[in-house]
């Protein structure tokens, strides 16, 4: 009793701490713009280094007291200038993190190089960029997720009018050009990140190129892009919205890709840009993940998207996001509960031998052979395989995985219950609060009064804890229904009299 005493002690202490340090962590305000200047990234010196260069290109070097905009979002956080260039792009592996307003230029997650020459929806005329005069622009929150802005100003002779939309539920850049005057246009985005040599393709009907000619067009083309590799890093991907018939895509110089009218065509340009990480379940949801080429899912991406199409068609019948993850889960504890009756059995079974091993090992710890012997005589006698708790748990792993890639990556869009978006951290804690509740009553179960194994299980769950607090809710719901449905499993094998092996006397 006193070491159960002790260990609740230990374990509300911890508890505590966690949620307070969780606290610290300020959650993002999607419907908040927030301003921004040079001086106020932390790599001064790297950005003093980059301009002080003999050959000295990077668009930062003119930035120097220029206001910016940022707009913080689940996925990603995003700048831009007073033209509505994109000057930096802060890809988020987790989504709902919170950056913490730290952001580093030359950090490998954002997609925009320091040492570009060109920002992000930059335009070229013939081949030129003139920096933006006159500039001028407004951002206005158009929707609950949404924040337009518009922007005119003047491009050597020409007046632009341009429109970006950017919404929290999508990795996706509207942008919009109205230009007027003559001669060739083209959208720009350099990248990516520190990566020297990106993988560029380029899209065209059901098929692509990869890392074509510099300056080689390529007419009516499904998209372009950048990828730091086949299947992970970071992305941009730059796609024709309407008739592309008429436009072109190509690999410039100084590692840009680029989109391109001839305005004798049209006065018009609309693209969509994709920025933020390389990853199957946001391209999907993005519309992207069957751009020819683009994407070479492995294994687990084929299964992930299995998974997806299911989770989809759960939730045509059950509108809520929320009940579909539990749905879902709960139909894959169904699947697998052959495979955990082995398992716990198995553990069951070992818990019971414990004692005659060890007065096995006592008997013949001078004889490793004789050990040995007796120790799998104890095993068949008592119809127990010591690989039957492993072998279960090592073939649900990949759907495991599986399923937290996909509900790390899912962007749901909606609340459910007290959670108000599953893309981002629970308010209160609950979830978090009751998965560590349930892993602890796991150890109770799993240790069988044994004191040094329910310690250890303890903190090795409780230092795993610390984490979810940050997670996206999503992930957790589906943590917690799985987590608790297997803990019933087990309680229910475990008190089945006919679960318990008989073990032989020694």
């Amino acid at each position: 009793m006193r070491f159960v005493s002790t260990t609740a002690l230990r374990l509300v202490t911890l508890l505590s701490v966690c949620m307070l340090l969780s606290t610290a962590f300020a959650r993002i305000s999607f419907d908040e713009l927030n301003e921004f200047y040079r001086s106020d990234f932390n790599n001064q010196d790297q950005i003093t280094e980059v301009c002080s260069a003999p050959a000295a290109g990077s668009f930062w070097c003119d930035l120097a007291d220029e206001k910016l905009t940022l707009i913080t979002g689940k996925d990603k956080d995003s700048f831009f200038n007073q033209a509505g260039e994109v000057v930096a792009v802060y890809a988020k592996q987790q989504k709902g993190q919170d950056l913490n307003g730290k952001y580093n230029l030359d950090k490998g997650n954002n997609v925009i190089p320091i040492e570009a020459i060109n920002p992000g929806g930059a335009l070229l005329i013939d081949g030129e960029y003139l920096k933006p005069e006159n500039a001028q622009g407004d951002w206005q929150l158009t929707g609950k997720n949404t924040w337009t802005g518009t922007f005119t100003f003047t491009a050597g002779t020409h007046n632009v009018k341009k429109t970006l939309t950017v919404k929290d539920t999508s990795n996706i850049i509207d942008m919009s050009f109205e230009i007027d005057g003559t001669g060739k246009v083209s959208v720009v985005f350099p990248g990516i990140s520190r990566e020297n040599s990106p993988i560029v393709r380029i899209g065209q009907a059901e098929n692509a190129s990869e890392n074509p000619l510099q300056d080689q067009a390529v007419t009516n083309p499904s998209y372009v892009s950048f990828q730091t590799s086949p299947v992970r890093g970071q992305a941009i991907i730059m796609t024709p919205t309407g008739d592309a018939s008429k436009l072109e895509a190509s690999a410039l110089a100084n590692r840009r890709i680029a989109i391109s009218a001839d305005l004798a065509d049209s006065n018009t340009l609309n693209l969509g840009v994709y920025t933020g990480a390389n990853e199957l379940v946001r391209l999907y949801q993005a519309g992207l993940h069957e751009l020819p080429k683009l994407f070479k899912p492995n294994l687990f991406g084929r299964l992930s998207l299995l998974i997806i199409n299911l989770l989809e068609s759960i939730h045509k019948f059950i509108p809520n996001w929320g009940l579909s993850i539990i749905v879902l889960t709960l139909l894959f504890r169904v699947l697998v509960w052959p495979l955990i009756n082995m398992q716990t059995k198995s553990m069951v079974g070992m818990q019971e031998l414990q004692p005659k091993l060890k007065k096995l090992q006592e008997k013949h710890k001078n004889d490793k052979q004789k050990l040995t012997e007796e120790t799998m005589k104890l095993y068949k006698e008592a119809g127990v395989n010591p690989a039957g708790g492993c072998l279960p748990m090592l073939l649900q792993m990949p759907v495991f995985i599986v399923f937290w890639r996909i509900f790390s990556n899912f962007e749901f869009a909606e609340g459910f219950l007290w959670i108000p978006d599953l893309g981002l951290a629970d308010p209160i804690y609950l979830l978090p609060i009751l998965y560590v509740l349930i892993m602890v009553g796991q150890s109770f179960l799993m240790a069988k009064g044994n004191p040094q194994s329910l310690q250890q299980q303890l903190i090795m769950n409780l230092v795993f804890a610390f984490i979810l607090f940050r997670f996206p809710a999503g992930v957790l719901l589906y943590l917690v229904t799985n987590m608790a449905v297997q803990v019933g499993q087990h309680w229910w094998i475990q008190r089945n009299a006919g679960a318990k092996p008989k073990v032989a006397k020694a």
